[in-house]
């Protein structure tokens, strides 16, 4: 596709020799940025999903919950950096690289990490409600036409999902995922008491990436 840059394309160019800075960036901020990330959920809990009967009938379940645990993140992210980082949070970000035409609505992120050095450089997270652990149909969708197209994540090798499950077992859902996959999910020592396992994939258009999975229980 021939396309003219974007103000960041043009202020911040990508070359080959940018791939590992890219790379080893995200590598260095994952388990901060996921330690955030579940913190921030457990926040979530405790002051609104305690709240909700999950029996009922809701509306614009997905959306809320991700706005709801963004404003949790923005909250950690305020306390702990005094408002400046390497890296900063963000609710919507827009993946300028993968966008389809010049004057296409591009894919966005439902939770995102951006590079304060380097905007283009984006640690990407998205979020689907998972009503049962055999209902991954969506979020199984994300995973494989986003993140492992290359969609997602096009400058870095990391990523992850996080999947909203209002009901039980997270270990069967995690369990489903690797059958989905074909492969075995692998612990992270850091969250080894989370519902968090990570998959690998290799992709031809973008970095080889290590896919997070974090299962996050709203209704116990």
């Amino acid at each position: 596709m021939t396309r003219r840059p974007t103000p960041s394309e043009f202020a911040w160019p990508f070359g080959p020799e940018d791939n590992e800075l890219a790379i080893s960036w995200a590598s260095s901020m994952t388990t901060q940025v996921l330690g955030w990330t579940w913190r921030a959920f457990d926040d979530l809990k405790t002051n609104l999903l305690s709240c909700i009967d999950w029996t009922q009938p809701l509306e614009q379940v997905e959306r809320d919950m991700v706005r709801n645990h963004f404003g949790c993140i923005q909250r950690i992210f305020a306390t702990e950096t005094d408002g400046f980082a390497a890296f900063y949070p963000s609710h919507e970000e827009p993946e300028m690289e993968t966008r389809s035409t010049a004057n296409a609505k591009p894919p966005a992120y439902d939770l995102a990490f951006v590079a304060t050095a380097n905007p283009r450089w984006i640690w990407p997270i998205e979020a689907k409600i998972v009503r049962s652990p055999k209902a991954l149909a969506e979020y199984m969708k994300d995973v494989n036409e986003k993140f492992v197209a290359g969609i997602a994540a096009p400058f870095v090798g990391e990523g992850a999902m996080v999947g909203y499950l209002t009901s039980l077992n997270a270990t069967t859902t995690l369990d489903n995922i690797s059958l989905r996959l074909g492969q075995p999910l692998t612990t992270i020592k850091d969250f080894r008491n989370r519902s968090h396992k990570t998959s690998f994939h290799s992709r031809s258009n973008a970095p080889d990436l290590r896919l997070h999975h974090m299962i996050m229980t709203c209704d116990d």
